[in-house]
């Protein structure tokens, strides 16, 4: 059971920081906790409308903070519909955002001991927007776990099974001669982080190289990090978050293999050079 809020929000969005959302958030938190709470920005350069991509930025993130820390993510495209309002709490955290397989990572990996329906409209800040609910519903809930209020006063409970489920990796099998392999996530530097374990990229990489299907055929070679690669050159590596990775040294993967979140490449051995 997660220790009661201590005070802390991080917060994780898709909003970006021309326009005033981030702030207008910051400020519902700032008048709830009169000053008692504190909100650390994990990032709101998530892509928009990537529920993937903001997935992989909570579950790499979340296990550095403190116990007791509430997550504010809002990847919300399909506010306004039927996608419910959920409070998650785990083992050690708490988890506020819609239940559309955003928050399931991360919260499923440290262990869900319940989930409630943010429904308690005295919770609310009104009137309610239909397409604003991270002001409205998320930051007024999130507040209220911060200062050490209960899970239960933010409305109903709900079977922690009915959550929408979203995966983030994919295991393989050693037999495999390709790998179908998704983008998770792609950072400014341009580099593609896949959605599989450690094992897939030892047992793409036994040859020394991988052949990677994206805009036609290329090799890849597997090294410790993109800085031992000549510059230009693709590498196929082990991400600091524990993801496997396709960078170009000082160069843009992404754009060179026409890479989004979501993308599906094709991996397969390769020999090595020479």
């Amino acid at each position: 059971m997660a220790p009661p809020g201590r005070g802390l929000v991080a917060f994780m969005t898709d909003f970006g920081l021309s326009d005033p959302y981030v702030g207008i958030v910051k400020a519902v938190i700032e008048r709830l906790g009169a000053g008692r709470v504190r909100v650390v920005d994990i990032t709101h350069e998530v892509e928009a409308f990537s529920i993937l991509a903001g997935a992989y930025v909570l579950y790499t993130s979340y296990r550095y903070f403190p116990p007791g820390t509430v997550f504010l993510a809002v990847v919300d495209p399909g506010v306004g519909t039927e996608r419910k309002p959920v409070a998650i709490e785990t083992r050690s955290y708490y988890f506020i955002g819609p239940d559309n397989g955003l928050l399931y990572p991360a919260a499923s990996e440290d262990g869900i001991v319940r989930v409630h329906m943010i429904s308690n409209e005295a919770v609310y800040i009104k009137p309610v927007s239909r397409s604003f609910h991270g002001r409205d519903i998320f930051a007024p809930a999130a507040a209220h776990l911060a200062l050490g209020g209960g899970i239960e006063a933010l409305g109903e409970p709900l079977d922690p099974g009915s959550l929408r489920r979203l995966s983030l990796r994919r295991s393989c099998r050693g037999d495999e001669e390709e790998v179908e392999a998704m983008v998770v996530y792609i950072d400014r530097f341009g580099n593609a982080a896949l959605g599989l374990t450690e094992e897939c990229l030892n047992m793409l990489c036994r040859h020394g190289e991988v052949e990677v299907e994206a805009r036609g055929r290329r090799k890849a070679r597997c090294l410790p990090v993109f800085s031992q690669a000549e510059p230009g050159e693709l590498v196929f590596y082990m991400n600091s978050l524990g993801f496997p990775e396709l960078a170009v040294n000082l160069g843009n993967a992404a754009r060179e293999l026409g890479l989004a979140p979501g993308s599906s490449l094709g991996l397969r051995p390769a020999g090595p050079r020479g």
